[in-house]
């Protein structure tokens, strides 16, 4: 969310940019294709994000900062290199763009506060001699830190698993899969397994034609018992 509030304030940049009516040198160009390549970097982390599964990135909270500090420094050599002057960029514009490196360059130098309380409990619910991961309300406690507590986010966070197990396989994504399976406790949420897909879904599936599928037709013996309507 930091790096989305950062990157509102190239918008009127962008915007003087793309209303030049003149043509920029080789030089100017070449820069501004540098700014291109940092925002779609930005773009594709924030959708990573987005998309990706939460417990997991959590986990690999170390790596997934490493790649912001990454997009961070693009963004700022891009924004470094670029001739303000040659392309007539207004000096509040250009102020704007200057907070923005100092809000960049302070994020690479902090620990946001709650990144390091979601790493803590998370420690906490795996490691196997502390007595407190058994604590149902320590797990509870981190699923709504997560967002995973409503039916429809772990629904979303499922699928987000799913995902990732077929990519890195399931050996590497066990302890993810084993606190979904915790919080779908916790939350009440019926499945047998995390990674099953639901069973009506499969069922459905299974079935080549219009035709009712097998699995929802009701057995002769309980026909008995239909109330008419």
């Amino acid at each position: 969310m930091n790096l989305v509030r950062r990157l509102k304030l190239l918008t009127p940049l962008l915007e003087e940019i793309r209303e030049l009516h003149t043509s920029v040198s080789a030089d100017a160009f070449n820069h501004l294709v540098d700014l291109n390549k940092a925002l779609l970097a930005s773009k594709k982390l924030l959708k990573t994000c987005n998309s990706g599964s939460k417990i997991f990135l959590v986990l690999e909270s170390d790596a997934v900062m490493s790649r912001f500090h990454q997009v961070y420094d693009k963004i700022n050599q891009a924004l470094n290199a670029i001739p303000y002057e040659k392309l007539d960029i207004s000096e509040e514009v250009k102020e704007q763009v200057e907070l923005m490196h100092m809000q960049l360059k302070r994020a690479k130098r902090r620990t946001e506060t709650q990144d390091m309380e979601l790493a803590m409990d998370m420690m906490v619910v795996f490691t196997r001699n502390d007595e407190r991961n058994a604590d149902d309300a320590i797990i509870e406690k981190l699923a709504k830190k997560l967002e995973l507590h409503t039916a429809a986010e772990l629904k979303a966070e499922s699928v987000a698993v799913r995902k990732l197990v077929k990519a890195k396989g399931k050996n590497a994504t066990q302890q993810v899969v084993d606190l979904l399976a915790k919080f779908k406790q916790i939350s009440g949420v019926d499945e047998n397994s995390v990674l099953d897909e639901p069973a009506l879904v499969r069922c459905l599936e299974k079935s080549k034609s219009l035709l009712i599928p097998v699995c929802m037709l009701i057995p002769e013996k309980s026909k008995s018992l239909l109330i008419p309507v």
